[in-house]
């Protein structure tokens, strides 16, 4: 008997898990969703909304989820932030994401998935001390930064980063090459008139 109730407490801790564990196709995906799809599909694998900002002219807007958050504090295993833009110009789909976790098993997952999906390793850098590399797909960009930390004991923490965005989004405000930005820019313009 006791064999058995050992047996399923693993089974439901396992299924637990892993619809927990959000992969790299999963969060492709959600990225395209509303926010509203977003939060159901996030509130049935156990994330919970946190925070939010309304979007303006000046900037997107934001939910924040968590998952295995604390009851007392803010504390939890990870985050998930949501960032929105409901432009007119809807070929853009300029929703990201970003996932801060601390799983460094989660974090090498995702870099086997992402090589798997034919994502290409772009640019890799040290920017403020932390480690940040760029893989690019044919449509979607991943940004994974690696963040360590002492903690006021003296301890090193180290948090991942994964931020998730449409290529064009990626050209037009983060690479530093400035010549494809500004066409990339120019076609955009040409497309409104």
């Amino acid at each position: 008997m006791k064999i058995l109730f050992i047996t399923f407490a693993i089974y439901f801790s396992s299924i637990q898990m892993q619809s927990q564990n959000l992969s790299i196709d999963e969060l492709s995906s959600l990225r395209k969703k509303s926010f509203g799809n977003l939060e159901e599909v996030l509130s049935i694998k156990n994330w919970s909304f946190l925070k939010g900002d309304e979007e303006t002219t000046e900037k997107m807007g934001t939910a924040t989820f968590t998952f295995n958050k604390m009851e007392y504090n803010d504390e939890a295993s990870a985050f998930l932030e949501f960032y929105y833009d409901n432009s007119e110009n809807e070929k853009l789909c300029n929703h990201k994401i970003n996932l801060q976790f601390f799983d460094k098993a989660k974090y090498n997952n995702y870099v086997i998935r992402l090589k798997s999906l034919g994502c290409k390793l772009i640019k890799s850098k040290i920017e403020d001390g932390n480690i940040v590399k760029i893989y690019q797909g044919s449509t979607t960009t991943f940004q994974i930064s690696i963040v360590s930390e002492k903690d006021l004991l003296g301890t090193t923490n180290t948090t991942y980063n994964l931020f998730i965005m449409d290529n064009v989004d990626y050209f037009i405000n983060y690479d530093e090459d400035s010549t494809l930005r500004d066409l990339l820019k120019e076609r955009i313009e040409n497309e409104k008139k």
